[in-house]
């Protein structure tokens, strides 16, 4: 891959980790509605909240199995 990617790929994933991946998707969506990708957001937004969703459920209870 080139630089550019790299650059771009640290960027989202910085911002991901500063602003939490909700906020970071609700702020694709917004700007998706602006620029009329409406549908296609949603769809993707959908799929990244149920696979984070998941693995964060996961890790949670997991977590609360060790400790007990």
């Amino acid at each position: 891959m080139g630089l550019i990617t790299w650059v771009v790929m640290g960027v989202i994933i910085l911002a991901i980790i500063g602003l939490g991946w909700q906020t970071f998707l609700a702020g694709v969506k917004k700007g998706a509605d602006k620029i009329g990708l409406t549908p296609i957001i949603k769809n993707i937004t959908y799929q990244a909240k149920q696979s984070f969703g998941g693995i964060a459920k996961n890790l949670s209870t997991s977590g609360a199995k060790n400790i007990l």
